[in-house]
């Protein structure tokens, strides 16, 4: 199976890096989901939660304020100001 390498970076610091089956960013024109093997894409993002989901079905949730994301040759790459977690509201089944 297919894995997008993943780095997602503020100015000051890696917030998560790794591979990824999924990611879903909320672009500043609407929510966009990446998968491998995706066209090349540079996008600005909006205000909203990017999720990544990894090879297990675990979702990482990570609130921003602005940013970008480029996507090429799978290795997407997230950069914003800041970034929260998400805390999950429900536990996982």
């Amino acid at each position: 199976m297919s894995a997008l390498e993943v780095t997602f970076v503020t100015a000051d610091r890696t917030v998560w890096t790794g591979q990824a089956a999924q990611v879903v960013v909320p672009a500043i024109d609407g929510s966009m989901g990446i998968l491998p093997k995706m066209q090349p894409t540079l996008a600005i993002l909006g205000t909203g939660v990017v999720r990544i989901i990894d090879q297990d079905g675990h979702v990482e949730a990570l609130e921003v304020d602005g940013g970008f994301v480029s996507v090429d040759a799978d290795v997407v790459t997230i950069g914003v100001d800041d970034a929260a977690i998400v805390e999950p509201t429900a536990s996982r089944l």
